[in-house]
């Protein structure tokens, strides 16, 4: 994909609770759909609701709080625009039934997708279909590479990966031994972060990275694989979180174990528990990507390809950018915003 830059920058900050997000926030046009099609009802919304005048975000699960943000920035946007959006995906990480809600949605010829795929492969079909419709489809957030996807908006995540290395070193300094605990090792976007972070690490080789285990994406996964971390190598100094859920399960493991401080952790995603890792001393750095923007830009441009007046090249690469967000410029952050 080529890469163009990002039109403008959305500022400020909006910190919303892993309740608010398991719920859908009771907004219109949020939620997710069953395995009953087109028909089942959602939490603000259901699949029968999309019309051909609808846009649909996909987004992997609905239990993190970035996607509240994300939401947030397309209703913002569709209230800009005038246009109806909706933003509908199962309530945890499940590759299965975000494909069940894609076919839901498929099924009403809606304006246009933007889908976040759990499993990239598991989505090139249903995405072939789409386009055989005529039905335009982006990815956003996590790439769908080697498809019929028009392009993709979001963070360039080996790059992000580049920026969690500085920033793990710049915590623990430049030897010590770490271990790194990923969502999946499906998700094309977390296995760019992984060797984008693997990158970076290689040019300080002091620094040995002693294990990589799997958390399913769920904060108790993650917490439960750190536990084990730390009990098998009890000489880590540093820990690295690839997923959103990641960094807030390994600073609670640091938390439980009394080593926040002694061991240094560096995550994805300004959220509310990380938040509260950075203020505890548990968690040194977040990368924050920019849910509310990608989203908001993204429905920009679904609306242009719809309406076939589109400024977008074929194949299009919108990188978002991150910021490396730490205990010392946290305040900063959060006095700007959305993201």
């Amino acid at each position: 994909m080529r890469s163009v830059a990002i039109r403008g920058s959305l500022t400020a900050a909006v910190v919303l609770s892993l309740a608010a997000c398991s719920s859908g926030a009771g907004s219109p046009g949020t939620g997710s759909a069953d395995a009953a099609g087109a028909g089942a009802q959602v939490q603000g919304g259901s699949a029968s609701d999309v019309g051909s005048d609808t846009y649909v975000f996909l987004p992997k699960s609905l239990n993190n709080p970035y996607w509240v943000d994300a939401r947030k920035g397309m209703e913002a946007e569709a209230a800009k625009l005038g246009v109806k959006a909706q933003f509908l995906g199962p309530d945890t990480d499940d590759a299965g039934k975000q494909v069940e809600i894609f076919e839901s949605v498929l099924a009403q010829k809606p304006a246009g997708i933007a889908v976040s795929p759990n499993d990239p492969a598991s989505v090139i079909n249903i995405v072939s279909q789409a386009r055989a419709a005529g039905i335009p489809v982006i990815s956003w957030d996590g790439p769908v590479p080697d498809s019929e996807v028009m392009g993709y908006i979001g963070t360039d995540n080996v790059a992000a990966g580049e920026r969690q290395a500085e920033a793990l070193v710049a915590a623990m300094g430049e030897t010590g031994k770490i271990a790194i605990v990923t969502g999946s090792l499906s998700a094309t976007n977390l296995v760019q972060r992984l060797d984008g972070l693997k990158k970076g690490l290689a040019a300080h080789p002091g620094i040995e990275i002693v294990a990589t285990e799997t958390s399913d994406e769920s904060i108790a996964g993650a917490q439960s694989k750190a536990e084990t971390l730390l009990q098998a190598h009890p000489d880590l100094t540093g820990m690295a979180g690839i997923s959103g859920s990641d960094l807030p399960g390994i600073a609670g493991a640091l938390k439980a174990a009394g080593k926040c401080g002694d061991i240094k952790a560096v995550g994805f995603d300004v959220v509310p528990q990380n938040i509260t890792a950075m203020q505890e001393k548990c968690a040194d750095a977040a990368i924050a990507q920019k849910p509310y923007g990608m989203t908001a830009q993204a429905l920009d441009i679904l609306k242009g390809l719809h309406e076939g007046n589109s400024d977008q090249p074929a194949d299009f690469n919108v990188d978002t950018g991150v910021e490396v967000v730490t205990p010392a410029n946290l305040d900063d952050y959060m006095a700007t915003g959305p993201h």
